[in-house]
């Protein structure tokens, strides 16, 4: 339970709606402003500090990769701080401070400040806000849990074209520092008011039941006693945990690899920078419509199958990325790498608090976004040495294939988590 969990509000009493659906919409505020933080969003920056701060491209992105490390290593106390005081208060510090880390990136001068603004945004934008907004739909929904979270992610795939065109005439109309401004006074005016005005942590305490099954009511504040809630330590002890923790890590890894590298990666296929944005347009509807193709499975297949679903496509989006010179070979690599993205913008969201329950999932999720985002941060890493020692990418990418195999096989094999036989 949270910290001083307050009493049934007025709000979600007076809701003509089940309250889940408001915190739906205030989770996809979260997770549409955490945009600024994401790679997508970021990669638009880059040629504008290797420019004005007389940096090479290899030190930019070391940078983002340090950055992006740095920020990792909080995320399992940011979950800690969910499950001690709910998603409201956490969420509302979340937005103040993405805010004015984006308004402040506006005054970087050198290598130094980028570092601590990468940190700060890959942390607080990709890393906890998304965190903190996933969690509080997890909280409200259960057995509609994965359709949910597909439903989020369906929104925020489309979100992302719209995004990325508008902050590319941004761009061409502003300074880029007048841009960091106006992202850090956005994000504050959606978050700030949504999570403070219209969150809430908890169904039970306002006595109501996830996905309100049958307008079930309980009394207000009573716990998850239908739920087999695991702290982190001891699902730690469940080797599914790790087989999960790895499963995600490596398209964290390798996608964050293929985008960032993507350019170069087709130019030595033959292919254009036109080819390249066509190509990234049809891989995000890939993932939108995969998502909810997600959420279905999640809600009616064992974990470890859908988990086995992603690596079978992080494989083949490896493999074609080495032979994809012909236009069909180019959809079909859209399509996987669209499919893998997908499940991973879903499976976090729903499938831990269906594994190990809602009373601690922050601590859980939080520990999972870590290796996520390291992942993120060596990935890139990954590719650029083998490019220069190697020739090319297709060691990273048949590196890659062969892990995505054996993390498929593990999945299948992996049991479904269970406490150890008390006395």
């Amino acid at each position: 339970m949270t910290a001083n969990a307050p009493g049934p509000s007025r709000l979600v009493m007076a809701c003509p709606v089940y309250y889940g659906w408001i915190v739906w919409l205030v989770a996809l505020i979260g997770v549409v402003c955490s945009s600024p933080g994401q790679s997508f969003s970021i990669s638009l920056f880059l040629d504008f500090f290797i420019e004005d701060f007389g940096l090479d491209r290899t030190t930019v992105s070391s940078l983002y990769g340090a950055g992006t490390f740095a920020a990792s290593i909080a995320l399992t106390w940011v979950g800690r701080q969910i499950d001690l005081w709910g998603n409201r208060r956490v969420g509302l510090g979340i937005g103040v401070l993405f805010g004015a880390v984006l308004v402040l990136s506006a005054w970087i001068s050198g290598p130094i400040m980028l570092f601590f603004a990468f940190a700060g945004m890959r942390g607080l934008g990709q890393g906890s806000l998304p965190l903190v907004s996933s969690t509080a739909i997890a909280n409200w929904f259960r057995s509609r849990r994965g359709r949910m979270m597909s439903l989020l992610a369906l929104t925020f795939a489309l979100f992302q074209g719209l995004y990325v065109n508008m902050l590319r005439l941004l761009l061409e109309a502003l300074d880029w520092r007048q841009v960091f401004i106006v992202l850090g006074l956005g994000v504050a005016a959606l978050v700030i008011p949504a999570f403070a005005l219209f969150m809430r942590d908890k169904p039970e305490d306002h006595g109501l039941v996830p996905d309100n099954l049958a307008g079930v009511k309980r009394a207000a504040g009573s716990s998850h006693e239908d739920e087999d809630n695991w702290t982190l330590r001891e699902a730690m002890r469940t080797p599914i945990l790790w087989i999960f923790l790895v499963a995600r890590m490596l398209p964290s890894a390798w996608g964050t690899g293929l985008i960032l590298h993507q350019i170069s990666i087709f130019a030595g296929l033959n292919h254009s920078a036109q080819v390249v944005t066509e190509i990234f347009a049809l891989t995000s509807l890939a993932a939108a419509g995969s998502a909810l193709l997600a959420g279905y499975l999640i809600d009616r297949f064992r974990p470890a199958l859908v988990v086995a679903l992603q690596m079978l496509a992080l494989l083949a989006a490896c493999l074609l990325a080495m032979t994809m010179r012909e236009s069909p070979l180019l959809v079909a690599y859209a399509l996987a790498f669209g499919l893998g993205m997908g499940i991973g913008y879903v499976f976090d969201g729903a499938v831990w608090p269906n594994l190990f329950g809602r009373r601690f999932q922050g601590e859980i999720r939080g520990f999972v976004y870590t290796t996520s985002v390291i992942g993120s941060a060596i990935g890139p890493a990954i590719f650029g040495l083998s490019y220069d020692y190697a020739g090319g990418y297709n060691l990273a990418l048949w590196i890659g294939a062969g892990l995505s195999m054996a993390i498929f096989l593990l999945a299948l094999a992996a049991p479904t988590p269970k406490r150890r036989a008390q006395a």
